[in-house]
């Protein structure tokens, strides 16, 4: 079964224990039934968002280990969600309210849940349905490949070989491209036919969401990075780029009424910090955020922000685990520097200094326009090191490769879920 008939069935199983748990509570307490399914047709649509936002259905960037806490936060939101719904915009005509039993639904919902999950998980890893896979390539990028299977072995994959020979029962090949030698290439040419073979970068973007430096060459980049006609998409992105950006600074407007005074009042001046970016196609720009640090913060020169950096002040940190500090960045958009999502723009001294010398096909991040959000920002930690921006590099290349509306609309969701548990830095 591929991976997104396996995203399907998590779907439809959700969808029917959500109201199998509505049908089981309303049976016990014998409370109008008609009634409470016209109500939560409406509302479980929400709950499903809310797991979706939790990431439950991203297979290919989901921890397992993560599993009872996602299904908990997720469920206690979405009956936070429901109350709101059903007492602050009122259902006409449905005839019920539901308290105790929208508690007792979520109640059955989280045990349902997990313990389906737990046998999708079980069921998908069994070795019986793993394909059997062989993997040829650098040293690097095996260690990748390999670490992310054996977290992930619902995705469906088991390593028979790794650049030791090609097994008869082999039902997938990936080879990394500029690693292969000519015996090998006889081996695979061989084979043609009859087993599926896949480059290893392609692979590894399918099973884990970034694409491995070490596995592409600047062929890579012509093939796939190269110039897209995507007239439209660049379009209707620009456009809910500027009309989202003017809506949340009109909508925003009761919070400024609360969040610059206080500032002012426990920051002092500057409230506004700005500082120059490396923007779409290598071009600077000047990015605006609200001031999270003391004045002086980089007297010493520009440095990374780091956990428990000292430089942070209390209000700071509360600005950056919300995220209000990215705020001014949305004129940032209405001025066509930056966009709601994209690879996060860096400082031009960092990276002439320390990031495009060491870090292969760096500028290449540039290909788009920076992003006050971004996929290396909800798939991966903050970053505060060379290491940790080679890292996030292969994310951003991912999104470089496959942007879309679906995948920014993803990135968006993923970014409430980061907000919401507090994940900011």
């Amino acid at each position: 079964m591929s991976n997104r008939a396996k995203t399907i069935l998590l779907l439809i199983v959700d969808s029917l224990i959500l109201f199998l748990s509505l049908t089981i509570v309303i049976a016990v307490r014998n409370k109008g039934l008609q009634e409470h399914y016209n109500l939560f047709s409406f509302i479980f649509p929400i709950w499903i968002l809310l797991y979706f936002i939790e990431g439950l259905y991203t297979l290919r960037t989901y921890n397992p280990a993560g599993l009872p806490i996602s299904i908990l936060r997720s469920t206690f939101l979405s009956i936070v969600a429901s109350f709101i719904i059903i007492y602050l915009f009122p259902i006409e005509k449905v005839g019920v309210t539901p308290k105790t039993n929208l508690v007792l639904i979520g109640l059955i919902t989280i045990l349902l849940m997990y313990g389906w999950r737990k046998f999708f998980f079980t069921f998908f890893s069994k070795d019986r349905r793993l394909r059997e896979t062989v993997l040829i390539g650098s040293p690097e990028t095996l260690t990748m490949v390999q670490e992310e299977i054996a977290r992930k072995p619902f995705l469906g994959y088991k390593i028979v070989s790794t650049n030791k020979g090609i097994p008869e029962s082999a039902e997938l090949i990936a080879i990394e491209r500029n690693f292969v030698n000519a015996e090998d290439y006889q081996k695979v040419f061989s084979l043609l036919g009859s087993v599926e073979i896949m480059d290893l970068a392609q692979f590894a973007e399918k099973i884990s969401g970034k694409i491995p430096i070490k596995a592409i060459d600047e062929s890579w980049f012509i093939e796939y990075c190269g110039h897209q006609e995507s007239r439209s998409y660049d379009f209707l992105k620009l456009a809910i780029d500027k009309t989202a950006a003017i809506l949340m600074l009109i909508l925003l407007i009761p919070v400024a009424a609360i969040l610059i005074p206080t500032l002012l009042i426990f920051h002092g001046r500057p409230i506004i910090f700005k500082q120059i970016r490396t923007g779409q196609n290598n071009k600077p720009f000047k990015l605006y955020k609200l001031r999270s640090m003391v004045v002086d913060a980089e007297k010493n020169g520009a440095q990374w922000a780091k956990p428990g950096d000292a430089r942070v002040t209390t209000i700071g940190k509360f600005l950056r685990k919300t995220r209000l500090d990215e705020l001014p960045q949305l004129i940032n958009i209405i001025r066509g520097e930056m966009s709601l999502v994209g690879p996060r723009p860096e400082r031009p001294e960092i990276i002439k200094d320390k990031l495009a010398p060491n870090i292969p096909f760096y500028n290449l991040r540039h290909l788009v326009k920076p992003g006050v959000t971004g996929w290396a920002q909800v798939t991966f930690r903050y970053g505060f090191s060379q290491e940790d921006s080679a890292e996030k590099l292969q994310y951003d290349l991912f999104y470089v490769k496959n942007r879309s509306l679906w995948l920014d609309v993803l990135v968006i969701l993923k970014t409430i879920k980061t907000v919401i548990s507090g994940a900011g830095q």
